[in-house]
């Protein structure tokens, strides 16, 4: 099973990169920075760490930040949570599911993106 894991998705380097970097490392938690190549690639690859055999042409950007919530315990999730919303750093957000796992990053952003405009 891997281990407990952050994924991070930003079109630009967000204003607060240093405090997401420093809550995953009190909180115990890896963080895996992805880049705009990654974007086609399944999330349960990315959760891995599995390198493609051969780069992926990279797509266009997605407009904002998504971050993937990977094998967190409830503890680690509430801390995580709580922690982002004291450092006020705001982007979407997912857990790593049976069902999302399959999904490319492009793809779990666009039914983020759903979601959202569901719940407003």
């Amino acid at each position: 099973m891997p281990k407990p894991a952050v994924l991070f998705y930003s079109p630009s380097s967000p204003p607060y990169a240093s405090q997401l970097l420093q809550l995953c490392a009190v909180s115990g938690l890896k963080l895996r920075i992805l880049e705009t190549a990654d974007l086609d690639r399944t999330v349960s690859a990315l959760a891995q760490g599995l390198r493609p055999a051969e780069p992926l042409p990279a797509g266009d950007p997605l407009p904002e930040p998504v971050m993937i919530l990977c094998q967190l315990g409830q503890g680690q999730l509430d801390r995580l949570l709580s922690g982002l919303r004291r450092q006020h750093i705001t982007c979407l957000k997912a857990v790593l599911t049976p069902t999302n796992a399959s999904w490319s990053l492009r793809a779990l952003y666009d039914e983020l993106c759903q979601e959202r405009l569901r719940l407003s």
